[in-house]
C-alpha cells in the first residue's frame, strides 16, 4: 500500500531554483577596454555628425530627445566602427533613461559590429541572452549565455541560467546536465552551490520522469544540504520514482533510513513505514515506530488505522518473543540462511543489534538466501550498534536493485561520523570575580 504520492512535492521542488537577475547592462559598459592604437574606433564621415548631434542631446537637459536620433541610425545598415558607435550611444542613452528595448539594441549592434572588445564580450554576450530570456526567446537566451560562458562569463549565475533556458525550451536532459555542470563549476571554484539548485534539478527530474535521473538529483541534494525536510524529500522521490517500484522489504530499508535520519514528518510517514514493517511480521518494531510517532506529536491518537495497528502489533509481541530462542537454535543447526535471515529480521526490530548483525552475517555464510537482502540488514544492525566502519563495508557489498538504497545509507553515515567528529565550540569562561 501507498499512503501518500509525493507528485506535489516534486513540482515545489520544480518550482525552486528559478533565479532572478539584478545585473544591468550598464555594468558591462562601464567594463569597457581601454583601446590600444591599433584597436582605434574610426567613425565614417557621414555618421559624425549624426553621432555629435546624438552626443549633444543626450548631454542636454532633455536625453529623451536623443532617443529617435539613436533609432534612427541604429536603423541604419551600418557596420564594423559605426555599428559599435552606435551601439554604445544607444546602451549609454538607454541606461541614461532607464530604457531596457534601448540597451538591448545597443549591445547586440555592439557585438555584431564585431568591434567588441576581448574585456567587454563576455558580458556584452551575457546581457544579450538575459534581454532575451527575459522576453521569452529561450532558445536565442540559451545559446548567447552558453557562448558568454564560452567567453569566460561567471556572474550571475550564468550556468543555472543556462539550464533554466533548457529547462524553458522543455529540454529535461539538457537542461539537467547544464545544471550539473554549473555545480561542478562551483565545487572547482571552492563555493557552494544554492540548495535551490539542487532542489530544482531534483524536481525537474521527478515532475518529468527523466528515468533514474530523480534518484541522482535527490541524493545529490542531501549530499550538500542533509537536513530531515531533505533527506524527507529525497527519499520519498526516490521512492516514488523508483522503476521498477521497491518491493516492500525495500521500502522498509529506505523507511528505516528516513527515521534514522530524522525525516519522519508526518503520520503518513509513520503509515507508510508500519505498513511496509506490518505489525504480524515485525511486531516489535511497528510498536516502537508508532509509540515514537505519538510521543512526538506526529500521529494523532485518535486515528483509527493507529488504534487497530497498534493493537494488533502489541497483542503480537509477547508470543513473538516467546519464539526467538527457539528461531535461534533452529537457524544455528539449519543447513542454509533462510531460518538465520527470518530471525535477523526479528530481531533488529527488537533493537537487539548485535544477534541480529550475527544472524545476518551466518545467513550471508550459509547461503540459499537473497544476499543483497541479507547485507542491507546486516548493515542496518550495524549502524544500530554505532558500528560506522562494518556498517559501510555491508552496505559496499549491496547489488542489484537495493544498490541505490544502499548508497544512501552510506551517504548517512559518512555525514553522521563528520559530525560525531566535528570538534566541540570552546565553554565560556566564566567572568573573573572583581
Amino acid at each position: 500500500m501507498r499512503f501518500l504520492s509525493h507528485f506535489s512535492m516534486a513540482v515545489a521542488l520544480a518550482a525552486a531554483g528559478t533565479l532572478a537577475i539584478s545585473a544591468v547592462p550598464q555594468e558591462a559598459h562601464a567594463k569597457k577596454k581601454k583601446k590600444d592604437k591599433g584597436d582605434k574606433i574610426e567613425m565614417s564621415k557621414e555618421v559624425r555628425p549624426k553621432v555629435a548631434a546624438i552626443q549633444q542631446a543626450i548631454a542636454s537637459e532633455t536625453p529623451e530627445t536623443a532617443k529617435p536620433l539613436v533609432e534612427s541610425l541604429l536603423a541604419e545598415p551600418l557596420t564594423g566602427d559605426d555599428q559599435f558607435v552606435a551601439g554604445q550611444l544607444a546602451i549609454q542613452l538607454g541606461s541614461k533613461l532607464k530604457e531596457t528595448g534601448l540597451q538591448e539594441k545597443g549591445i547586440n549592434a555592439s557585438l555584431a559590429s564585431g568591434r567588441t572588445s576581448a574585456e567587454q564580450l563576455p558580458a556584452f554576450l551575457f546581457f544579450s541572452g538575459n534581454f532575451a530570456y527575459s522576453a521569452g526567446r529561450y532558445p536565442e537566451a540559451q545559446q548567447r549565455f552558453e557562448q558568454a560562458y564560452a567567453a569566460g562569463y561567471r556572474d550571475n549565475n550564468i550556468g543555472a541560467l543556462i539550464a533554466e533556458a533548457y529547462f524553458k525550451e522543455n529540454k529535461i536532459q539538457e537542461g539537467l546536465v547544464a545544471l550539473d555542470n554549473a555545480l561542478t563549476a562551483q565545487q572547482t571554484a571552492g563555493n557552494k552551490a544554492p540548495e535551490d539548485w539542487y532542489r530544482r534539478g531534483a524536481g525537474m527530474a521527478m515532475k518529468n520522469n527523466v528515468n533514474g535521473a530523480a534518484g541522482k538529483w535527490t541524493y545529490k541534494l542531501v549530499e550538500a544540504y542533509p537536513s530531515g525536510e531533505n533527506w524527507r524529500a529525497a527519499l520519498s522521490v526516490y521512492r516514488d520514482s523508483a522503476n521498477p517500484k521497491l518491493s516492500n522489504q525495500e521500502n522498509l530499508e529506505l523507511m528505516r533510513l528516513m527515521r534514522k535520519a530524522d525525516a519522519m514528518e508526518s503520520e503518513r510517514d509513520y503509515f507508510e513505514y508500519a505498513d511496509a514493517a506490518d505489525p504480524r511480521r515485525l511486531p516489535g518494531e511497528v510498536v516502537s515506530l508508532l509509540e515514537e510517532g505519538l510521543a512526538k506529536g506526529d500521529v494523532p491518537s485518535s486515528s483509527s488505522y493507529v488504534k487497530e495497528t497498534l493493537a494488533a502489533a502489541r497483542g503480537a509481541v509477547a508470543a513473538d518473543k516467546a519464539s526467538l530462542p527457539a528461531s535461534e537454535r533452529d537457524a544455528n543447526r539449519s543447513a542454509n540462511g533462510k531460518i538465520a535471515l527470518a530471525t535477523a529480521d526479528a530481531m533488529l526490530g527488537y533493537e537487539d543489534y548485535a544477534k541480529a548483525a550475527a544472524l545476518y552475517q551466518s545467513a550471508i555464510t550459509k547461503g540459499g538466501v537473497d544476499v543483497p537482502r541479507a547485507q542491507m540488514g546486516l548493515g542496518i544492525a550495524n549502524v544500530g550498534k554505532n558500528d560506522w566502519a562494518g556498517a559501510k563495508q555491508a552496505f559496499s557489498g549491496v547489488t542489484g536493485s537495493r544498490k541505490s538504497i544502499a548508497d544512501f545509507w552510506e551517504l548517512w553515515i559518512d555525514q553522521k561520523a563528520a559530525q560525531t567528529s566535528a570538534p566541540a565550540p570552546a565553554p565560556e569562561l566564566a567572568p573573573s570575580a572583581t
